[in-house]
């Protein structure tokens, strides 16, 4: 289950999508007045938002150990990439959630008949024991395929019925590509009750603002594809920037200039190992993309354990 501080960041994130639905539609749905709040619930309120904001008081707090004070969300990059557990299969979602992970990242593709599967590649010849492309292949015929150890590749919808009730969010690698159906992606999702449980990671800000304007509570990740679409993305309203270390080592004072405007920095470090990852938390990260989320859960304890000695 994910800590109590990133149940508050995601919550924080969630009223920010709520206020944004609620201003477009008015206070028939949400009706919320600053009176009703008591002192005691703006104080808290306020917390959350320093944990999330990451304002530069919290960059002064943590000058004495090198590390920020706010909770960095483990994010299981698909799902993993564990041996005898196959990348972006239910198998190594439920191995990424039992190893402490907070957050799975999943790569959405379209089918031949419409269906939404999991899927990283274009084609299946790398992940499984078939060829060709994804899009090509009905459900039926991909559901057939290998995608090693005997698992098969699973579909958006088992997906979410796998992670329902586990506190564990996921993070929606958006392709592009025009064989994916945009409108059956949050279908999908609100018909499950997945709204609020899943973050769409978008490549273009087209893709942004269809998704803003299909379900406008839906958290959006911006998988930017260079550093000088920040600003961009940004004034878009994404939710959260996702960055390359190459970009934070290049930059070190690009994850304070994003946080300044509110947004929280996740980072995908891939195959990283313990020493790259703690370099990460140090630069400020507030989310790490990580193909071993074993590796990673154990880092952020022996961080959580060190900062409250």
């Amino acid at each position: 289950m994910p800590s109590d501080p990133l149940r508050s960041a995601i919550n924080i994130v969630r009223m920010r999508s709520l206020t944004r639905f609620t201003q477009s539609t008015g206070p028939r749905v949400i009706h919320v007045t600053v009176k009703k709040l008591t002192m005691k619930c703006i104080v808290a309120i306020t917390a959350l938002l320093l944990t999330v904001v990451n304002v530069p008081v919290l960059a002064t707090q943590a000058e004495s150990t090198g590390y920020p004070d706010w909770a960095v969300v483990s994010v299981a990059h698909r799902g993993g990439i564990v041996p005898g557990y196959p990348e972006n299969t239910l198998e190594a979602f439920r191995q990424a959630i039992e190893h402490g992970a907070q957050a799975i990242e999943i790569d959405l593709r379209g089918t031949k008949d419409g269906e939404i599967v999991i899927m990283h590649d274009e084609t299946v010849d790398r992940t499984t024991n078939g060829s060709g492309r994804t899009t090509d292949l009905t459900t039926s015929e991909l559901k057939r395929l290998d995608a090693g150890y005997g698992r098969k590749i699973p579909t958006y919808e088992e997906t979410l019925e796998l992670v329902a009730g586990t506190g564990v969010t996921l993070l929606l690698d958006i392709k592009e590509s025009p064989d994916l159906d945009r409108n059956r992606v949050v279908r999908i999702t609100e018909h499950r009750n997945a709204v609020l449980n899943v973050i769409v990671g978008v490549r273009n800000l087209e893709d942004l603002r269809t998704f803003r304007i299909l379900n406008p509570n839906l958290r959006i990740l911006g998988f930017i594809p260079k550093v000088e679409d920040v600003r961009p993305f940004v004034e878009a309203g994404v939710d959260i920037i996702r960055l390359w270390p190459r970009w934070i080592a290049e930059d070190p004072g690009l994850i304070k200039s994003i946080h300044s405007s509110g947004i929280p920095v996740w980072a995908t470090a891939g195959d990283a190992q313990r020493g790259e990852l703690e370099r990460l938390v140090r630069f400020g990260v507030n989310g790490i993309l990580t193909d071993f989320p074993a590796l990673l859960s154990a880092l952020l304890d022996d961080l959580r354990k060190n900062r409250n000695n």
